[in-house]
């Protein structure tokens, strides 16, 4: 491979694919001419720049042709290869206005630094948001004057994502700790109040906070930031577990936001929980139906049980029903209950905006709205 390379030239067999295409060039028009002839300062910070691990480009003369090596030409999607050899101008016209100031201060003998500096380039038919640290140092000829620019930069728009994500998530469950906690001291204080014995107390006591432990593990799963609604209805009333052929779930992908997450886990097991005790599945033939669909503006939920016990209304409210119209409230629109001859129909109608995950935009992680603790 080294023969196909001229030593004169400058571009040498261990400067990779962007060696071999400048290599590959007619430069016979080309305003700097024949590269064996360039300048040896020139010559140079091309060798260099080519056969760098890093980043790296040169720009040359008052209209700043381009040279950068193999790992910068990673970053420049369709720019590559089209534009090496190129006035900067002609290949970064989208931000030349961000860029021109510094390029400037460079060619009077100036070095310029900075790190995480935001950019708009288009690197796929599309100006985006990118951060980069970089540096720019002046190419002095023998002269003392500056022909060029030599400059090494990295992309740190991945790191300052990842940072911003984690700052999100940290608060996010600084909130969910705050919450969880105001969530167990009510389920104890009702809990307290409801059972009749000691072992009632534990025993609601550990199915709620299990409830809040399953939709912590589905939060967690999905990095705080959404949850399959196919998946929170599975984990909610174990799907798999051994009533699971006597229960039907189903309806579109929905993805649920942390703050709707923990009052649709909550509500779904005290739904789960009932039918257990009284309701569809305290008998050998009762069925569940739970169904979901978007209209409109309106997550619609269904729990239907059929073929179970007999049920009438109760005289009162007791601490489940309670407990389930304080959870439906804080997502919008309410709840409807119909005790029904073979069991019970629980129908919520939610706020899509209240359930729904929020979407981030490009290159920017958005913190969800957080949610009030639920009122016993």
């Amino acid at each position: 491979m080294s023969d196909l390379f001229s030593p004169m030239r400058p571009f040498p067999a261990t400067g990779g694919e962007c060696a071999t295409i400048l290599n590959a060039m007619d430069w016979s028009d080309h305003p700097l001419g024949e590269p064996t002839l360039w300048p040896a300062e020139l010559k140079t910070a091309v060798r260099i720049c080519l056969t760098s691990k890093f980043a790296a480009m040169v720009h040359w003369g008052p209209r700043h042709y381009t040279f950068y090596n193999d790992t910068y030409a990673a970053r420049l999607g369709r720019k590559h290869p089209g534009h090496l050899g190129q006035p900067a101008h002609d290949w970064w016209s989208e931000m030349w206005n961000q860029l021109e100031p510094f390029f400037q201060a460079v060619l009077a003998g100036e070095s310029y630094y900075t790190e995480n500096a935001r950019y708009t380039p288009d690197r796929d038919g599309t100006s985006r948001e990118a951060f980069f640290t970089h540096s720019h140092s002046p190419i002095w000829d023998d002269a003392g004057v500056v022909r060029g620019i030599f400059l090494t930069v990295v992309e740190t728009t991945a790191q300052l994502e990842a940072e911003a994500r984690s700052e999100l998530l940290m608060g996010e469950l600084k909130h969910r700790m705050k919450n969880m906690l105001a969530v167990v001291q009510a389920v104890v204080n009702q809990s307290v109040r409801r059972a009749d014995s000691k072992e009632d107390v534990a025993t609601i006591i550990h199915a709620q906070i299990a409830a809040l432990g399953r939709a912590h593990d589905l939060l967690t799963r999905s990095n705080h930031v959404d949850v399959p609604l196919s998946e929170l209805v599975g984990a909610s009333v174990d799907i798999e577990g051994p009533y699971g052929d006597r229960i039907h779930a189903g309806g579109p992908d929905i993805a649920i936001g942390s703050q709707a997450t923990m009052a649709l886990t909550m509500i779904l097991h005290e739904l789960n929980t009932n039918a257990m005790k009284y309701g569809a599945l305290a008998n050998e033939q009762g069925r569940i139906q739970i169904l979901w669909r978007e209209l409109g503006d309106v997550l619609e939920l269904t729990w239907h049980e059929d073929q179970g016990p007999a049920v009438t209304p109760p005289a009162r409210q007791g601490y489940g029903t309670r407990l389930i119209m304080a959870l439906a409230g804080d997502l919008g629109e309410g709840v409807q209950i119909d005790y029904l001859p073979g069991g019970i129909r629980f129908m919520l109608r939610a706020d899509l905006s209240k359930v729904k995950a929020v979407a981030p935009e490009a290159g920017i992680i958005q913190q969800p709205a957080s949610v009030g603790t639920v009122a016993y």
